[in-house]
């Protein structure tokens, strides 16, 4: 800039170029370009914009690419990719060689071009815990796609502060029973159990403003021999290792809107992301985190019976045939309208009892459009009612094998609607008198031999019933009129007698 000044003043002066450029000790050229300079073109003489030959045009398409997908998908903002997740993703593509520092530069431009805000430094305590000793739980919202559909749920993490060890799963509900099921997924993955485990103020684990466990969580307590430990309410500081856990695992294992066939396969792959993050070298110890998981295990308190937590709720059938719980409908045969039935509600599963009597398994649903409907659970009524057949909610979600739905349209073509449907329903009322295998066998003989009414299928699955007791009785101890039923390779000739399509005439 020395230069700069002393071309610029002389000419002031001399209004001269050569004479500006004998002062200014450069060539003419220089001094006049100094002269017909703009003040924005000199604040840039001597800077040299080197093209990067890492940090591509390639590159930085690649990362503008994922911030619009991010703005298009509305990823939460803590769920947005960081630069190691982008760097994992640019290695993939095979477009990036370099190192994350480098990266990180160019993240840091392409963010403030794109107007993303850049929170403010914090400031945390640093705090030692004694080894194995102490594990810390809490839980942080997500987005991802299963089967297609964007679904919200909760990852809840486990971290053991000051090792860096982690565990992470996601459930699509924060209530008990899925804090129960992380509990005793963590313990297994650790391999044992923590002497005291720190918490925030969840209500579903914490009693509101008393800073005390609750019924649920005392009963874990107990389970386990562990001693819980709520923080201060608004001191997040208090369990700083698991809430950087949070951030950590979301950012790295599920940035940007990621999708799965199901949510055992999310779970399944975020088991295997603890199992791998393990291996790696701790950030301050530099040495790796499997050694020092080695020496916490043998802190840990030994492992309990396996238990699955459930919550119990008590649920009154509908005339709709269905109890509801959380939105969804769950249905139960006829003979329980009316009645309140108690639901042992886990995670994965509904399971609805009257007295001591189980009355049916639901798979719990939390984001489908669906019901849990059972077709058997309405058959009674359906029986009664044929002509509310085509339109009932149960027919839409329930599929027929390819056996079943040839036996309906063959009815349908010989009889009335009406009549045809009853009929159906007749036969499939015949699941409940026999077991899955000799129904399936049965329908396929009936088909064969065009005996395709409830008599004959009935008569096909007693004979089927009584060969099987049969087989193995000895010839001489059976009468001569019941050889017949001594079938081999289910031999169909005794039903030639049965006529055609049913025997209708």
């Amino acid at each position: 800039m020395d230069t700069v000044n002393k071309v610029r003043k002389s000419y002031k002066i001399t209004k001269n170029v050569n004479s500006s450029a004998q002062i200014g000790q450069c060539s003419w050229a220089t001094a006049k370009k100094i002269i017909d300079a703009t003040p924005e073109e000199l604040a840039q003489r001597g800077r040299r914009e080197k093209a990067s030959k890492l940090i591509t045009i390639e590159v930085i398409e690649f990362i503008e690419k994922i911030f619009l997908s991010e703005v298009e998908n509305k990823v939460h903002r803590k769920q947005k990719h960081k630069t190691p997740a982008l760097l994992i993703k640019l290695k993939e593509a095979g477009i990036y060689h370099g190192s994350l520092r480098h990266l990180k530069r160019c993240v840091s431009k392409l963010r403030i071009k794109h107007g993303h805000c850049l929170l403010p430094q914090k400031t945390f305590l640093e705090l030692d815990f004694e080894n194995g000793k102490y594990l810390q739980i809490d839980h942080g919202e997500v987005e991802f796609e299963i089967n297609k559909i964007r679904v919200k749920g909760y990852l809840f993490v486990a971290s053991v502060p000051g090792l860096a060890l982690r565990y992470c799963q996601v459930y699509l509900t924060k209530a008990q029973e899925a804090w129960g099921e992380f509990h005793e997924n963590c313990f297994r993955f650790f391999g044992g159990v923590f002497t005291f485990c720190i918490y925030d103020n969840d209500t579903a684990i914490c009693i509101p403003g008393k800073g005390a466990s609750n019924q649920f969580l005392s009963d874990m307590e107990n389970y386990y021999n562990f001693e819980a430990i709520f923080c201060n309410k608004a001191s997040g500081w208090e369990k700083g290792s698991v809430e950087n856990a949070v951030g950590y695992c979301r950012r790295n294992f599920l940035p940007g809107l990621p999708s799965y066939e199901s949510l055992n396969n999310l779970n399944d792959y975020l088991k295997k992301c603890s199992f791998q993050d393990r291996g790696e070298v701790h950030y301050k110890q530099n040495v790796s985190k499997e050694i020092l998981y080695e020496l916490m295990k043998k802190n840990l308190k030994p492992l309990c019976i396996e238990k699955k937590w459930e919550k119990i709720e008590f649920l009154k059938v509908s005339t709709l045939q269905t109890v509801k719980y959380d939105g969804f409908q769950y249905s139960v045969p006829e003979r329980y309208v009316g009645a309140t039935l108690k639901a042992f509600i886990s995670v994965g599963e509904i399971i609805l009892f009257s007295g001591d009597e189980k009355i049916y398994e639901h798979q719990r649903f939390y984001y489908q459009k669906i019901d849990a409907l059972i077709f058997e659970h309405y058959l009674d009524q359906l029986s009664r009612k044929p002509g509310a057949f085509k339109f009932a909610k149960v027919i839409h979600s329930t599929s027929f094998s390819a056996e079943l739905t040839e036996i309906k349209e063959r009815l349908l073509g010989k009889l009335d609607e009406r009549n045809a449907i009853k009929e159906f329903i007749q036969i499939l009322l015949l699941k409940r008198v026999s077991d899955r295998d000799t129904f399936d066998i049965a329908i396929k003989m009936a088909l064969s031999y065009g005996g395709i009414n409830s008599n004959a299928i009935s008569l096909i699955i007693k004979q089927l019933e009584i060969g099987d007791k049969l087989a193995t009785c000895p010839v001489e101890l059976i009468a001569e009129t019941l050889l017949i039923h001594r079938m081999k390779d289910n031999d169909l000739k005794i039903y030639q007698q049965l006529l055609p399509e049913g025997g209708f005439e």
